[in-house]
């Protein structure tokens, strides 16, 4: 059964996010889509939106009457964009635009996140995590990072992924009054145009590595069948989780599938 309203869905022209769309539309979803790149799908309804720039999504946001049955946080991008960017993308900018569409997201509907199992040790840096959620300011927040992104002792993309994961936490938490459910999805390795991008950050004999694990790295509609599932609400009492959608990567790395 179709949601109510509409599902607002960020980077919906390409890889994960053009996949959650498609599968949005063939349950009979309406979808918006928010990207810095045109969609090819005539069935969405595009609007252009550049994640690193506030200016950019406060546009955006005039155009958005909604009220929207679900947010579905996909668009992001590598470290190989550099430190700033990286962190703009993936978490300020995904944060700017979440707390400002908030009062137009239906009560009783969603919020799915995307993360990364690069999220999934977020507890080494709740300090600094902690931190930068209590700075509200898109620009104060790119400047504390421009302070603090030695300290953290870790690389711009783990970080942003731990701050999705935490601000997940957070989200569910002001959610309850009206109903709202938030959850993030940690995907392992995925086969789009990104993954050689990420195969620099780690290395190619890690990367594959990790993909020998399960056999094969995720295809798009793998994670895009877990927003689906989220963004629909289908599980009434699954709240505020970091819910990890690998294939089974962390449990074979954690047991020892591969010697």
């Amino acid at each position: 059964m179709a949601l109510e309203h509409p599902v607002l869905l960020t980077g919906g022209a390409s890889g994960v996010g053009e996949a959650t769309a498609k599968l949005l539309l063939a349950r009979g979803h309406g979808v918006v889509s928010l990207d810095v790149k045109p969609s090819s799908n005539p069935d969405v309804t595009h609007h252009h939106c550049d994640l690193s720039d506030p200016g950019s999504i406060d546009a955006v946001l005039a155009e958005l009457a909604g009220p929207y049955s679900s947010l579905v946080n996909v668009a992001g991008v590598p470290g190989t964009v550099g430190s700033e960017l990286t962190m703009k993308v993936n978490f300020f900018g995904l944060r700017y635009l979440t707390e400002n569409i908030w009062e137009r997201i239906a009560d009783g509907g969603t919020v799915v996140n995307v993360s990364s199992i690069a999220g999934n040790n977020w507890r080494k840096r709740r300090g600094f995590l902690t931190e930068v959620m209590g700075i509200d300011g898109f620009d104060d927040a790119v400047d504390w990072w421009a302070k603090n992104a030695e300290a953290v002792e870790t690389d711009a993309y783990t970080f942003s992924k731990e701050a999705v994961v935490v601000y997940t936490m957070i989200l569910a938490g002001k959610g309850l009054a009206r109903g709202i459910r938030v959850n993030d999805v940690g995907p392992g390795p995925i086969d789009t145009p990104i993954l050689p991008d990420f195969t620099t950050d780690v290395g190619e004999e890690v990367m594959q590595s990790m993909i020998d694990v399960v056999g094969r790295s995720a295809q798009p509609s793998d994670i895009g069948e877990a927003l689906v599932n989220l963004a629909e609400g289908q599980i009434s009492w699954l709240n505020g989780q970091h819910i990890i959608v690998d294939g089974g990567l962390m449990a074979g790395i954690s047991s020892g599938w591969k010697k």
